[in-house]
């Protein structure tokens, strides 16, 4: 909707122009009335109209006056004049001031409609055109970025980049990756939120996307501004994912200076990415140091680690941790980045334990910050708290799931007549939704939805055969709140409507 107000010094002069049309059908929300110039300047300040309707004649300062003060700090707000006076020069005044209509008083309804539509025309013209060269701006920015990320340095970027970006030689940068790719208004409400986060360490975000897949943002300050630390990142990294609510991760390169060097942060926080890979666990990931060939077999191994846990084979998993720190020695990563990495892979297999409705008191322990030791250390602690994992679920194995999938087929039966979701009796059996699910069909056969109609409909059977209800009641007696459904999935599963059932 546009913004309108009213300056006059009149009240019913304002109560009349607020009532005489319909502002809304015409595309305009009231937004302000003042009763001389002088609050009317400070309203407009406020309130930013899109649209003013004044008097000429008015105290402190007078329409015209209004007009004039009120176009050098917004020339693009419209104005139209409402006088008593048919003054030939006062018109010409409010022409050169760039006025677009001269109504004299009284109004005529229809005379205000048509001058209020014709403004209207011409402002949704101005900002449609402001919006299309806004667009037109963003989509160089964003190419420009794209380009200079993936290594194209010629001098146009690199002066598109100092003309559109304020990217300059001595700027300096962190390249910020995103994960996982939001959808459109997603991201631009992410981006809001680090944008107003930034402001307030007077740093810039510059968004950008380099294929339909990757996206991101580079951090910015000036050549005379403040510098870009870890500490500093970290501390806005997680205040914005506290904020955002749902799981989101950034992966951060170091921080680097001028428009030539965006290649390599690029690269960096593509390396910091691959952090993620063995879980897939959402976090804040830094470069710390380069990858080899050497190190990739690692995520290989990860996997491997995990299936051995999920087997419950103590041996395997023993040598896939052994050749895994073997992987992490011959590499000069520090021994906070290996513990990072493997408390990802705990994570993981934390996640597997829940999923089968454990909760082993040892947990706790296994994610609390480490002191500092070697590797040789941190390997067999390690170790010890990954064979555990195994040992647990080797005695869960062939034991749990059957007697649990069971216990919720005798649940179902119980309970049928309740408003049973799949939600309520995974929570019942401290298990995953998802997850419980799966088992249930692979063990039953069914969907848990499938399972349920089917307990319903057999306690329904034997209601009809043994007593005199009618239908309605029965659909009630066994959990279906509305009888057609109850009729419906009675018919598809026995071949029958209730009542011809009852009759045979």
């Amino acid at each position: 909707m546009l913004r309108v107000m009213f300056a006059d010094d009149e009240p019913y002069m304002l109560e009349g122009l607020r009532t005489m049309i319909d502002w809304n059908s015409l595309g305009f929300v009231v937004c302000g009335e003042a009763s001389d110039g002088e609050d009317a300047l400070a309203m407009i300040a406020s309130v930013q109209p899109h649209l003013v309707l004044t008097d000429v004649r008015m105290p402190v300062i007078d329409g015209l006056e209004l007009i004039e003060q009120a176009s050098c700090l917004h020339p693009e707000m419209k104005f139209i004049i409402l006088s008593g006076y048919a003054d030939f020069e006062y018109a010409k005044t409010a022409m050169r001031h760039g006025v677009a209509n001269y109504l004299m008083k009284p109004l005529m309804e229809a005379e205000l409609v048509a001058a209020v539509e014709a403004v209207a025309v011409t402002i949704r013209e101005r900002i449609a055109a402001s919006q299309f060269e806004s667009a037109a701006l963003d989509c160089l920015r964003l190419e420009t970025i794209s380009k200079l990320l993936q290594g194209e340095n010629r001098q146009k970027w690199i002066e598109q980049s100092s003309a559109l970006l304020n990217l300059h030689e001595h700027s300096s940068f962190r390249c910020v990756l995103l994960e996982p790719n939001l959808h459109a208004q997603n991201q631009s409400d992410l981006k809001q939120l680090i944008a107003d986060k930034m402001k307030l360490k007077q740093v810039r975000m510059l968004p950008f996307g380099v294929g339909k897949e990757r996206h991101g943002f580079l951090l910015v300050t000036g050549p005379e501004e403040r510098e870009l630390p870890t500490s500093m990142m970290t501390e806005i990294m997680t205040d914005v994912r506290h904020d955002w609510g749902t799981a989101i991760s950034f992966s951060i390169s170091t921080e680097h200076k001028g428009p030539h060097a965006l290649k390599e942060a690029f690269r960096e926080g593509l390396i910091a990415e691959m952090c993620k890979f063995p879980s897939g666990t959402e976090g804040i990931y830094i470069y710390q140091g380069e990858w080899s060939a050497e190190t990739l077999p690692a995520f290989g191994m990860t996997e491997s680690i995990l299936e051995a846990v999920g087997r419950g084979c103590p041996e395997t998993v023993r040598d896939h941790v052994h050749q895994l720190f073997i992987a992490f020695s011959r590499q000069s990563v520090s021994e906070s980045w290996v513990s990072a990495y493997v408390d990802n892979i705990k994570l993981e297999i934390l996640k597997s334990i829940t999923q089968l409705g454990g909760d082993p008191n040892w947990a706790s322990n296994w994610l609390v910050p480490t002191v500092p030791m070697d590797i040789g250390l941190l390997e067999r602690k390690v170790t010890q708290e990954i064979l555990q994992a195994a040992e647990w679920m080797g005695q869960k194995k062939g034991v749990g799931q059957d007697e649990v999938v069971t216990a919720a087929g005798d649940y179902i039966k119980s309970h049928y007549r309740e408003k049973l979701q799949l939600q309520v009796v995974a929570e019942h059996f401290r298990l995953n939704a998802a997850y419980f699910g799966q088992r249930f069909k692979k063990q039953v056969g069914l969907t848990f939805n499938e399972y349920l109609h089917v307990v319903r409909i057999d306690e329904a059977k034997k209601l009809l055969r043994r007593e005199e209800l009618k239908i309605s009641d029965v659909a009630d007696r066994v959990g279906y709140s509305d009888s057609e459904q109850f009729v419906t999935k009675f018919k598809a599963l026995t071949g029958l409507l209730p009542s011809a059932y009852k009759k045979g």
